[in-house]
């Protein structure tokens, strides 16, 4: 026992002596060279146009600048998936809940309520998650897929885009309702 503890102070002591020796001897340590002279520190140079600098950039390259508001989402520069849908969790629920018992959305005359009420053939209590194999799909499916399926064949309606705000709402209507299955069947 005392080995082990002789030999780990002994690491310790060696990594820990002239750390402040070995900082100012690094030229990518933004801590170890003073003002603009360090080409590693990009708070420390003063070019307003410090392509290294995000805090000297101008809108919007500067990620400090962006104010994300119901116009702004995502982060700057990236190709969105689509047009902003959704402010919170919740609302994707409450269009998802609205979907769910909605009939017009195939021609059958039936909702996904139609099958699924009380948590019917959901199978939440074998605790899975998608994906997973279903065998009325006879295939491993995505959340995204098995409401497809279902949409195109018991409902007789037509699929939604991957990126639609309804299948973003039936899927987040999904996990609310399982979590509700899982808060009032806990053991």
């Amino acid at each position: 026992m005392k080995k082990p503890l002789m030999m780990l102070l002994m690491l310790f002591a060696l990594g820990m002596t002239n750390v402040s020796a070995m900082a100012a001897g690094n030229p990518c340590n933004p801590c170890s060279m003073k003002g603009h002279t360090n080409p590693c520190n990009p708070c420390a140079i003063k070019k307003p146009a410090n392509p290294c600098n995000p805090c000297a950039m101008k809108k919007p390259a500067n990620p400090c600048s962006m104010k994300q508001g119901k116009v702004q989402w995502g982060t700057p520069g990236n190709k969105p998936i689509r047009e902003h849908a959704f402010d919170n969790f919740s609302q994707a629920v409450a269009l998802g809940r609205k979907l769910w018992h909605d009939e017009k959305l195939g021609t059958s005359g039936t909702s996904c309520a139609s099958c699924h009420a009380g948590y019917q053939f959901l199978h939440f209590d074998r605790n899975q998650n998608f994906p997973h194999f279903v065998n009325m799909v006879g295939d491993v499916v995505t959340l995204d897929q098995m409401i497809n399926y279902c949409m195109l064949n018991p409902m007789k309606g037509k699929e939604f885009a991957r990126d639609s705000k309804e299948l973003t709402a039936l899927a987040a209507y999904f996990r609310a309702y399982r979590m509700q299955y899982l808060r009032e069947h806990r053991k």
